[in-house]
Order: structure tokens, then sequence, then C-alpha cells
């Protein structure tokens, strides 16, 4: 294999100017033109590990996602790549799918090649096990206080859907969650949609669906209610995915939407870069969380010694569809 030496003597030149201009440093053109064709004679292929070694700085960053099949997920990633990129760091992704022991090794392996920092999004409570001093920074849920949290402003969230809703002459009002009680973004968007209808004097019910069984049983029992009191019903789903199922389910039993029931789901996810869900949904601003989270990360990294444990909220916004009476 071929080293810088190697390198400096196919181009004739130091291998200091060859360090030069392997770091960006100016060099004189036909030396940068030598050195460059060297390389591509040569194959000569930088060893990052031995310059981290002799400058202490990595240019690695871990990602942990807990998985890569959901747009929100891809959209994330695609987007934390890019503005890593534009700070000269490299990804490296690690999928955990929501396997704590997987995040855990994960987060060693981190350490123990002294990566410039870690972003993570855990449903589980990965960062209180985190005694490393590489600089974190959470997406979503972080509950130690220890690191640097970025997420969508979901109470918020909760809020705009009641709101929105309130504004369609809704008869009812349903937030529809997951069974998963410890979920922090859920908690706090049903919370927003929960103050929002007491503040206004809006009846409320609230339900739970097991997106993963697909409750036949509750979605039956509710389409029931809808199809036999003539009232119109609106609904707040935790996310996305759950307004989808309930979509299909009720179009399928015949109740037509959103003449008899309106849906507003959570996420707003996009199918392609240009082409968004056809259902109503409280949008998170997935590129502004991916940029905000790595600016923060790169502040930290920049002075881990002094870094300040950061909050940061990101707006959210409502995205209308064909699940609500639109104007």
């Amino acid at each position: 294999m071929s080293n810088m030496k190697d390198v400096a003597r196919e181009a004739n030149v130091s291998v200091a100017t060859v360090s030069n201009f392997l770091n960006g440093k100016k060099v004189r053109p036909k030396a940068a033109k030598d050195i460059d064709l060297a390389i591509k004679k040569l194959n000569y292929v930088r060893n990052n590990t031995a310059r981290f070694l002799k400058t202490q700085r990595s240019a690695f960053v871990v990602f942990v996602v807990p998985s890569v099949w959901s747009p929100f997920f891809s959209e994330l990633t695609f987007w934390v790549q890019k503005y890593l990129d534009n700070l000269g760091y490299k990804m490296v992704l690690c999928v955990s799918e929501n396997d704590y022991q997987k995040e855990k090794s994960y987060v060693t392996m981190a350490e123990e090649q002294r990566v410039a920092g870690i972003l993570s999004i855990s449903y589980s409570d990965l960062t209180s096990h985190v005694h490393s001093d590489i600089p974190l920074v959470s997406i979503e849920k972080e509950s130690t206080g220890q690191f640097s949290l970025v997420s969508s402003d979901n109470y918020e969230g909760g809020k705009i859907a009641a709101k929105e809703l309130s504004e369609r002459n809704i008869d009812k009002y349903i937030f529809i969650g997951s069974a998963n009680h410890s979920s922090v973004e859920m908690n706090a968007r049903k919370a927003g949609f929960i103050d929002y209808c007491n503040n206004h004097g809006l009846k409320f019910e609230i339900a739970e669906v097991d997106s993963r069984k697909n409750d036949k049983k509750k979605i039956k029992n509710l389409i029931d209610e809808i199809s036999n009191n003539g009232k119109k019903y609106g609904i707040f789903a935790h996310t996305d995915e759950i307004a989808l199922i309930l979509t299909q389910e009720f179009q399928d039993a015949g109740l037509k939407i959103p003449e008899h029931v309106q849906i507003i789901g959570f996420d707003g996810w996009k199918l392609t870069p240009d082409t968004h869900l056809t259902i109503s949904s409280i949008r998170q601003n997935i590129e502004e969380i991916a940029k905000t989270a790595v600016e923060q990360l790169h502040k930290e990294m920049e002075d881990p010694d002094h870094r300040e444990i950061s909050r940061l909220m990101i707006p959210v916004a409502f995205r209308a569809g064909d699940t609500t009476e639109n104007k």
C-alpha cells in the first residue's frame, strides 16, 4: 500500500507539500496537479485513523437512528448527513431497531474509536447510560438533563390540531395515540390537544390504538359509533401512521372522509422530496431539526470543555390534506 512518501516521490515534491495539499492548505498550482496525478496513479488512500491520532480530531460522527424504513427517519438521515458533510464530517449510520443493547454497543464503538460526536434519536433511556465525554446531542427524547435536546414543539402541535378541527364544525373530538404511555412526544401532543379543548369548552375523548397490531376491534367500535349517531367527528392521531390506518379502515367501512369524520395526523411525511402524503397533518420541519442538531453538536465538539446543555424546540405547522374540509 502506498504512503505519503511514495506520493511525494512520484510527484517530485516534499512530504510536507503533500501534507499541505491533503489538509487543504495552499500549494503551487503545478505541485497540486502533480500530487493529484500521483495520488490517482498510486491509488493512495488517506489514513484517517493515523491523522486522527496525530491531530486528536476525528472526522466521524455517529448517528444512531431506530429505523430507516419510515419517511420521517429517511428524511432526517438525509438532512443530517448533508449538514454534517457541509461541516467536513463523515456520518457513521447505526440503525438500532429500538434495541437498547444495540444502542449501547454503538455508543461503546463510538467511545473506542474516539469519534468527534454522537447524534442519537432513541426511544429508550440510552442517554442515562452514556458516561463518555464525547459530545452528544439527542433528538426528540433526553430525560437526564446531561445532554442537549432538539425536538419539534409537540405540545404546540397538539394545540394546533385541536384548533384546526374546532374551525371545521366538529361535534366530537378524539385524540388517538399509541399504547406506549412512556412516549414523551405522544404525551406532549396529547397534552396540547387536551389543554386546547379544555380551554375552549370542547368535548373530547382519549383512545389508544396499537398501530403495530392494527387494533381492529377498537377501530370497529369507533366506526359503529360514528355511523350510528350522525355527528361530525374530528380525530387527532398521534402519528401519520395511525392516521393512515384509520383513514383506510373508515373508508373500507363506507364512512366518507372528510364528510363524516375529519382526521389530522402528526409528522407530515414526504413520500419523495416533492410529494406529500394526502392526509392532513401537523408537519415537523425535519430539515430544521437536522440542521439545528448538527449545529449544536458542532458547537459542542468545537469547545467540549465549555458546552452548554440546550433545549431547542423547532416550530411545527398545519398542512392541509384530503382528510379535512379546507377552504
